[in-house]
């Protein structure tokens, strides 16, 4: 009489069987609750209590990837408002000076900017009165020429002559900027925000806000500087 020998299975046998019957440990929960795990670092453990360690510790990361999202949310949201509130602000000012006020107003409060300037290029005589600095354009291309010949919004640190332009007397207090220069058709003037921190305005930082506010000031504030220069002639 012979004896069989026994079937010899491979791990990948094993592999294939268990994934293609998916429901066998449902159908056989004592060879589960017997089976054991050995862990590098714990020692032997349970399947159960290994599948268990796997799903809290995803558990945690999907929790972590839930709260990261709905900060990102709560922070858009509160953006919102604030770009709400300014623009609003904006649009229902009736003069130059109410353009600006609110404009700064929003800047400080709403948004905690540190300094702020907005300066319009022309004569002071032929501007209406405001809270905005006043500067000739040829002085505006001596001065900041450097910000003036590139597109868009300029972050970084300036130079001293560029710093006095833009913020005057609070110059020596800050130690970075970020500039756009509003207009369309010609250059009204540039609006800078600056901080005590050099590095708190970089020039890698992102500039949507920024730009997207140029943009609304550079289609405001033609109506109130042509007012008054239809006004003098």
């Amino acid at each position: 009489m012979s004896t069989k020998k026994p079937t010899d299975i491979s791990v990948k046998q094993v592999r294939g069987y268990l994934r293609d019957n998916p429901s066998f440990f449902d159908e056989n929960p004592d060879i589960l609750e017997t089976m054991i795990v050995p862990h590098n670092t714990e020692g032997a453990v349970s399947l159960i209590e290994r599948q268990l360690a796997v799903l809290r510790s995803r558990n945690s990361e999907m929790k972590q990837q839930l709260d990261s999202l709905h900060s990102a949310a709560q922070e858009n949201e509160m953006m919102f408002e604030k770009t709400n509130h300014l623009i609003s602000g904006l649009l229902e000012a009736n003069t130059l000076g109410a353009l600006i006020e609110s404009l700064y107003e929003s800047l400080g409060t709403d948004y905690g900017v540190e300094a702020y300037s907005l300066t319009l290029f022309g004569d002071e005589v032929n501007l209406p009165k405001s809270m905005a600095r006043i500067s000739s354009p040829d002085k505006a291309h001596k001065d900041i020429a450097s910000i003036l010949s590139l597109p868009g919004t300029v972050c970084g640190q300036l130079g001293a002559s560029e710093m006095n332009f833009l913020f005057g007397d609070h110059r020596n207090i800050l130690g970075s900027a970020a500039t756009v220069v509003l207009g369309q058709d010609s250059k009204l003037g540039i609006l800078a925000l600056g901080n005590s921190d050099p590095h708190f305005y970089q020039n890698d930082m992102g500039t949507i806000f920024l730009d997207y506010l140029a943009e609304v000031l550079s289609r405001l504030l033609p109506q109130y500087l042509k007012s008054r220069n239809k006004q003098k002639k």
